[in-house]
């Protein structure tokens, strides 16, 4: 009995010490940012990259037929949690040319692997485009900074704004989709918000929401016309622009749904409908996995369901999380930045595709 207890005793301090000896991820985002740049680069010279134009004509309601992972019943610690996603989760975004010094930059949304070689991002991630700038790329980066090329779009669905891409050479772990998920349930989500990659955060699911989204072209236009009625959850867990397209998963790292936009909830001022709300709380929006689900129907052809509908009076602004604003800053406006960044504009400052997503925002009509 003696040595019975002697031998359990040292596996558990050799456990513990294994536990210990995991390294830890210090995350440096300028870094990050530089070398995800450097590796498109080289994507670039060797030709492996499709170019943005070339994707967005690519967006339009079709099915693939995705190969399901099976779900996870084993609940996770938080951090045993957020090195799974962490397996599983992207850095999706546009590497491109600077219209301002002429360099090269990466600026990040999120996504997340659901079969081989196949990552579920946002619409609005692949549509987002910027006026002064000629000549970009998709691409997506795993938490080591290693690139994968963005080859072609799956299957899309604008009205839910989610879509599957095609990743060159990826193997990483796909993450299993489940429906169903509850008001009370604890989630979490690991996203990119304001260019901090790779931020860690929990909440609960706060109610399911249907309501339509408004009709936008692929220059993130819109003509006043609603989609079907989707299904979205409201949820605690925090993310910001940057995280559109990110993970929200249950405690068994099963996906729940998909970041797609916030409100900001409040009351304008009196007589101006069109003010942003004051005092504003965010009220934050996934995509329902069982619309991302869709998208896994082979059969989905181009206009699914009923005929748009007119919009109705406005109500909270929605604005789109996808996009970081983080990037290695044009020597040009350093100047300006170091006196704005102490106002918090820092990612209004260096983004160039903040007005794509201003004109974009998302105003709501009716929730059903």
């Amino acid at each position: 009995m003696r040595k019975l207890l002697i031998i359990m005793l040292g596996v558990l301090l050799a456990t513990q010490a294994g536990q210990a000896a995991l390294p830890r991820l210090v995350i440096d985002d300028d870094d990050y940012v530089e070398r995800v740049a450097q590796a498109s680069a080289s994507l670039k010279s060797d030709q492996k990259l499709v170019s943005s134009g070339v994707l967005r004509t690519e967006v339009q309601t079709k099915g693939f037929a995705l190969r399901p992972v099976p779900l996870s019943q084993h609940k996770l610690e938080g951090p045993e949690l957020c090195d799974r996603l962490r397996e599983s989760t992207l850095a999706v975004g546009t590497y491109y040319k600077c219209p301002d010094c002429g360099e090269w930059h990466f600026n990040g949304s999120a996504g997340f692997v659901v079969g081989e070689g196949i990552v579920c991002t946002c619409c609005h991630v692949v549509l987002g485009e910027d006026e002064g700038v000629k000549e970009s790329y998709l691409v997506a980066a795993d938490a080591t900074g290693h690139v994968y090329a963005v080859r072609s779009v799956l299957a899309a669905d604008t009205a839910s704004d989610t879509c599957f891409l095609k990743l060159q050479d990826c193997a990483l772990r796909p993450l299993a989709l489940r429906t169903e998920v509850r008001a009370g349930e604890r989630v979490y989500c690991l996203s990119h918000p304001g260019g901090y990659y790779f931020m860690f955060t929990q909440g609960m699911v706060a109610r399911l929401n249907q309501r339509p989204n408004e009709v936008y072209d692929e220059h993130g236009h819109t003509n006043g016309l609603l989609t079907r009625p989707i299904l979205f959850l409201n949820v605690t867990a925090e993310f910001a622009p940057g995280s559109s397209g990110a993970p929200v998963v249950d405690e068994a790292g099963n996906v729940v749904g998909q970041v797609a936009s916030i409100a900001d909830a409040g009351e304008p001022p009196l007589g101006d409908t069109n003010a942003p709300a004051s005092p504003s709380v965010p009220v934050r929006f996934c995509t329902a996995t069982e619309e991302i689900l869709r998208l896994a129907d082979p059969a989905l052809k181009a206009s699914p369901g009923p005929p748009p509908e007119k919009a109705g009076p406005k109500s909270a602004t929605h604005r789109p999380v996808g996009t970081s604003g983080r990037h290695r800053i044009c020597p040009r406006r350093r100047e300006d930045l170091s006196e704005d960044r102490q106002r918090g504009l820092h990612s209004k400052l260096v983004d160039p595709r903040a007005q794509y997503y201003r004109r974009r925002a998302i105003e709501p009509t009716t929730v059903i």
